[in-house]
């Protein structure tokens, strides 16, 4: 199995932790923090205590989705969609994580309902990992 040791153009499918429905997808800055709790994932099947996503912009596509309030833990299911590096051959290569998770909104200054400073994601359970060798460059994310 290769080794990656870079990410790009990171996304999450968001579903509910319970009935399993699609709420959307949210896209988030890839800081070094979340960059080695992902390679750790896939590298070696570590799972992080927690991980705190930044910048994140959330697309909903159910009209079920009611945005969290601050503060509050929701129990969540979700698919991170990511281009890694293998650290070998520099080729890029579409990785998927499925995991369920506990997420908490603890930022929005900006008052946009669909746009959070941070999430914190805690309870992390990894469900699986897919690799879709592929080879090539990281696709430019037009979000």
């Amino acid at each position: 199995m290769p080794m990656f040791d870079r990410v790009a153009t990171p996304r999450i499918y968001i579903y509910d932790g319970k009935t399993n429905e699609y709420y959307g997808r949210a896209t988030f800055s890839p800081t070094t923090s979340v960059e080695d709790d992902l390679l750790g994932m896939v590298n070696y099947a570590t799972v992080p205590n927690s991980i705190v996503l930044l910048n994140v912009t959330f697309y909903p596509a159910s009209s079920k989705y009611a945005p969290p309030g601050a503060f509050i833990t929701l129990r969540r299911n979700g698919v991170i969609h990511v281009e890694l590096r293998d650290s070998n051959s520099k080729l890029w290569t579409h990785v998927e994580i499925y995991l369920s998770f506990d997420s908490r909104v603890r930022g929005n200054i900006s008052g946009d309902k669909y746009y959070f400073d941070s999430v914190e994601y805690t309870n992390i359970k990894l469900q699986d990992i897919k690799i879709f060798p592929q080879g090539g460059t990281p696709p430019i994310s037009t979000t």
